[in-house]
């Protein structure tokens, strides 16, 4: 059966004001993304001002996903669906994907190529639809803007301008970002290799920069550091050890304790971190980490090293890393020349060093926060009883299958891990409700594991959480702290 042509509509008289309010609303965008890092904020103000240019009652932005030929939803305006996924090809959006045209349709439900199944899911009722490709560089869709429901009458041809003004702005907007993650990405991946290598010199201290790191990250946002200060001492607290290279073996791996010559040795290290580090190009933005990385064992009196910085002139960065590595020198396991200390005897540490050691602000903030929770693990997982809902989003078609024969064995921050009577395809999506005892949050989830109990003849089906918003993130992290043990067993190296 031949695609029902779509028919364009006259541009028609459009009001000398009309044209200027569209016009600044294009140019405030404009503005926004030269002054606006953020890339949610961008396609949110894009979303927003292109509904009210077009006069639409609402309007989505889909994301090519290319890893599984997949577009799913970005940014879905006055939706309470998370995320919608859907094979590139398939509804109008996905015609727009694998097309690259705009597509003005003038009654959704008498076009073969409209999906309905969305609309059976948001209980929404579409009519008329606007669909134009974001093109990245090279003349690649890389998503789609789609504005539903002209208020009054159907899209004109100056509408299809305006849409595609509005997918420009969006597609610059993320081909930008994307480019910038993949730097950052890479330039975190070589910092943390860096640093991991060191660790793994010396068996009994591995994972001790990656725990640091940890520890300090929870003392900046605890202060409401910006993501960007928090970043920069993520990567010196990953490297604060890279000076160990210069350590002899018989000096670094010597099981028992230093003698006064050999600690004179291991002390070097600190000035060895700042030396390798200087030699190192960092962007303007990052200059401090050499800094903050060989300052790790300097103290509050003065009496530290490499340099002997008295408090004062310490920065903030560099006192939270001389507490985040005691700390966790403290805590270590098996550690053939001591023994594992308690949290709360980490703690008595501290609390004796502080202005003389340590900032005694910062020790008070991790101690009555407790910030040391932390996990090897990138998440915290916890064994609650929580109600589950979930319905199943196949790649075909969205099929509803909302089920209550769960029970949720263990959760974290990044997924969670419940048995059901039924089994689930590894790949499939999941649109997931979680009741917890303060409320609920919804989630898509990607089913990373399916295994049969044999015991139960139950099976356990392992989800990892694809868009939990950040503000979601921060509220489930805070309720798996308050969970857990006040004084957790240290975890083995």
């Amino acid at each position: 059966m031949p695609e029902p042509k779509t028919r364009r509509q006259s541009t028609g008289r459009v009001g000398a004001l009309k044209k200027l309010r569209d016009l600044t609303a294009i140019l405030e965008v404009s503005r926004a993304m030269m002054a606006e890092p953020d890339l949610d904020n961008l396609l949110d103000l894009i979303i927003r001002r292109a509904t009210e240019v077009l006069e639409a009652e609402r309007t989505s932005l889909f994301l090519v996903d290319e890893d599984t030929n997949e577009l799913f939803s970005r940014i879905a305006q006055d939706s309470e669906i998370r995320e919608i996924r859907f094979p590139v090809g398939k509804g109008i959006a996905g015609f727009v994907a694998r097309s690259g045209e705009i597509v003005n349709i003038l009654d959704a439900y008498k076009d073969e190529r409209f999906n309905p199944e969305v609309d059976k899911k948001t209980g929404y009722k579409t009519r008329t639809i606007l669909c134009a490709p974001l093109v990245a560089t090279g003349e690649h869709v890389i998503g789609v803007l789609q504005v539903l429901n002209k208020k009054d009458g159907v899209f004109t041809s100056y509408d299809e301008e305006l849409i595609s003004a509005f997918g420009a702005q969006g597609a610059v907007c993320i081909e930008r970002t994307r480019l910038l993650n993949e730097r950052e990405l890479t330039f975190k991946s070589v910092l943390k290799v860096l640093g991991a290598a060191i660790d793994a010199r010396d068996p009994v201290t591995a994972g001790h920069s990656e725990r640091v790191a940890r520890y300090a990250i929870n003392m900046a946002r605890a202060l409401g550091w910006g993501e960007h200060e928090v970043r920069v001492l993520d990567y010196a607290a990953a490297l604060h050890d890279i000076g160990k290279i210069g350590v002899r073996d018989d000096v670094l791996l010597k099981p028992g304790k230093l003698s006064p010559e050999e600690y004179e040795k291991m002390k070097r290290h600190a000035l060895f971190t700042k030396e390798i580090l200087d030699q190192v190009y960092f962007a303007r933005d990052y200059r401090d980490i050499p800094h903050i990385a060989s300052s790790h064992h300097e103290r509050m009196d003065g009496t530290g090293y490499p340099r002997g910085v008295k408090g004062e002139m310490l920065t903030t960065a560099a006192r939270i890393l001389c507490v985040a590595d005691v700390f966790d020198a403290c805590t270590a396991y098996d550690r053939p020349y001591k023994r594992a200390m308690t949290v709360d005897e980490s703690l008595a540490i501290l609390e004796q060093g502080k202005g003389s050691m340590f900032d005694p602000a910062l020790v008070d903030l991790f101690r009555e926060k407790k910030l040391w929770h932390i996990d090897r693990r990138e998440f915290q997982r916890i064994d609650p009883n929580f109600a589950l809902e979930y319905s199943v989003i196949t790649q075909d078609e969205m099929e509803g299958k909302s089920g209550f024969d769960t029970k949720v064995l263990n959760m974290s921050a990044g997924g969670l891990l419940f048995s059901a009577k039924r089994t689930l395809p590894i790949g499939s999506f999941l649109d997931v409700t979680v009741h917890i005892p303060d409320g609920q949050f919804q989630v898509v989830g990607r089913v990373v594991r399916a295994e049969k109990d044999t015991r139960t003849e139950r099976y356990m089906i392992g989800v990892r959480f694809v868009n939990l918003p950040q503000k979601v993130q921060d509220r489930l992290a805070d309720y798996l702290v308050e969970v857990l043990p006040q004084s957790p067993e240290p975890p083995k190296a």
